[in-house]
């Protein structure tokens, strides 16, 4: 579904990319994992073209992004939802406005068409009764539920996920954890998702890729990643300051 191939980017005179290289499959949830600073929200944007690469190559369902016009792109984009971390929800819209947006947007529906739409989106994620409601009257994991229902309004065949699960208690974490699997299985999307809580990921990835340095320094199943022996990618399992891996 995606496949990266030698990303270089640097923002400065520092390069966040050095060389990654990385394959999404098609119809799995892959978690991109690492510690913070290591670019993996910027990779995200570019994955989207939201932001350029300096070199290296970018394929969405074979095409190539990195040498994508505009026209071409936007038609790209249109692949892709996208839960932000704190749901970018507008403040000044309901509900029911907020899930709709998208449509009204993109799409020439009926106001019907657009409600059976929203309603369906909603129920997806476990929400009905909100309607009226706006983002201030909703708690932190209401609010991702709605901002999930809004990132799945134009039915995406790749959904992005910028670290769902942050700022959460551990119940509103399992329920953001089982929307993601829910809304991969129900729809056969393909995710992908930022993390660093090492329970979601164990309990939620078909794969991992922990990038590190500027690069994906391993890749594979969870079991792959219980059982290795890097240095780099036990200590970030584990927690712990002491190892390879520096805090600064």
């Amino acid at each position: 579904m995606i496949k990266v191939e030698n990303l270089y980017k640097k923002f400065g005179s520092h390069y966040v990319h050095n060389g990654i290289n990385l394959e999404i499959k098609k119809g799995a949830i892959t978690y991109i994992i690492g510690p913070s600073g290591t670019g993996k929200s910027v990779l995200l944007k570019q994955l989207m073209g939201l932001i350029k690469p300096d070199k290296g190559h970018i394929y969405i369902d074979g095409a190539d992004i990195t040498k994508a016009n505009k026209k071409q792109m936007l038609k790209i984009r249109y692949k892709f939802g996208m839960l932000f971390q704190n749901a970018a929800l507008f403040d000044s819209l309901t509900v029911y406005e907020n899930v709709a947006f998208p449509l009204r947007e993109h799409r020439k529906l009926s106001e019907e068409e657009t409600m059976e739409i929203v309603i369906e989106k909603l129920k997806l994620v476990g929400l009905s009764g909100v309607n009226d409601r706006y983002p201030s009257e909703l708690s932190g994991g209401m609010r991702k539920r709605v901002g999930l229902a809004r990132a799945i309004a134009l039915s995406p065949d790749i959904m992005m996920y910028d670290e769902p699960t942050t700022g959460l208690d551990p119940i509103m974490t399992d329920v953001v954890d089982d929307l993601i699997y829910t809304t991969q299985k129900e729809l056969n999307i393909t995710s992908v998702v930022i993390s660093h809580d090492i329970p979601s990921v164990l309990k939620n990835a078909d794969y991992i890729g922990m990038l590190y340095n500027g690069r994906i320094i391993q890749y594979g199943t969870p079991d792959y990643f219980k059982e290795t022996d890097n240095p780099y990618v036990r200590q970030f399992f584990s927690g712990s300051k002491d190892g390879p891996i520096k805090v600064f």
